[in-house]
């Protein structure tokens, strides 16, 4: 059964890890980008970065690649080789199902089937994602997207 922020975290706000620091009107990247070219993604760190997520904007033609390097930069993340310093695993992109995106590949050979225009991505390290992790990840977007309250009954 799904679950919205309010009752996986009762009586508590939503987890920082999980609350926006910007908005979709206010995303980073590039503005020599047209517009009609842009995909608008929600960027989720790694929780034990202790980062708030970021909305971002990246040209349609960008290999997913640039959004690890991208998403990283305007953390103030340092990677190195796919890698955050200092960690032994590499970082990756996970949609909010849990599918792996291959950074090889420009962001249009994803959109309409596993990305799409304001979708949600989870920068994570490793091969994958824990479930509980994936699960409040997911969770967080809902709420967002139903407005405030439980939209659950």
């Amino acid at each position: 059964m799904a679950q919205c922020c309010s009752c996986l975290f009762p009586g508590a706000k939503r987890p920082l890890s999980l609350t926006f620091a910007n908005s979709w009107g206010g995303a980073l990247g590039d503005s020599k980008v047209p517009s009609n070219r842009r995909v608008y993604l929600g960027i989720v760190f790694p929780e034990d970065c202790k980062l708030q997520p970021i909305h971002m904007y990246f040209s349609r033609s960008a290999e997913g690649v640039k959004v690890l390097e991208a998403a990283c930069e305007a953390a103030g993340l340092k990677l190195d080789r796919g890698r955050i310093v200092g960690s032994p695993e590499r970082l990756n992109l996970f949609t909010i199902d849990g599918d792996l995106l291959r950074v090889d590949l420009d962001l249009d050979a994803h959109m309409g089937s596993t990305l799409h225009n304001n979708a949600w991505v989870i920068l994570e390290k490793g091969n994958r994602i824990a479930p509980e992790r994936l699960a409040a990840v997911r969770a967080a977007a809902e709420a967002e997207a139903s407005g405030p309250g439980c939209s659950v009954m």
